[in-house]
């Protein structure tokens, strides 16, 4: 008795599992590396500078800028409006101070989401103004008011889960009333 096996002719390469997994993982890493290399050219983080000195400088007019303020006496209140955008601004000086000066809320990792806004003398020592749009959500946010003419600038620091209020500057005044 002897048994005939047929004999099958062997499949063709693309017909087996094992190229297919062998050829997937490099073909994977290809896709994923490319998807990488967009989102980082897409996403400029906007936290290297290319000219120190430059930026080393800048500093030192900034911290003149912060001892003309001190010198001035000025300092200020921040308080937000229900809406987010809407601003309130009590301040506090020595000197006197311009019909309009800027205030600007700066992001502390992306510059995207830097705001500015014109703050418009409303009463004696009480400004107001409008962000273009609700600041989105961070841990915290850096504040600075400043004049037109760039000779002095107060700064402070708005965390919003700790409230609307911010203090820019030497403290000297009262809370601004509801």
């Amino acid at each position: 008795m002897q048994q005939h096996t047929a004999h099958q002719p062997p499949r063709p390469w693309y017909k087996e599992p094992w190229p297919w997994i062998l050829f997937g993982f490099p073909a994977v890493s290809v896709v994923v590396g490319i998807a990488f290399l967009m989102a980082a050219i897409k996403s400029d983080d906007g936290l290297v500078t290319d000219d120190y000195y430059k930026k080393g400088k800048a500093i030192n007019m900034e911290l003149r800028r912060e001892k003309a303020a001190a010198q001035m006496g000025l300092s200020a209140q921040l308080m937000f409006g229900s809406d987010g955008r809407s601003l309130r601004l009590a301040t506090s000086s020595k000197a006197k101070l311009p019909d309009t000066i800027s205030l600007r809320m700066v992001h502390p990792a992306q510059d995207d989401y830097d705001l500015a806004a014109e703050m418009t003398l409303a009463g004696p020592n009480l400004y107001q103004g409008i962000l273009p749009k609700t600041p989105v959500n961070a841990n915290h946010w850096y504040v600075l008011l400043e004049d037109h003419e760039k000779k002095w600038r107060i700064q402070g620091e708005w965390k919003p889960a700790t409230g609307s209020m911010v203090q820019l500057g030497q403290p000297h005044l009262e809370p601004i009333e509801h």
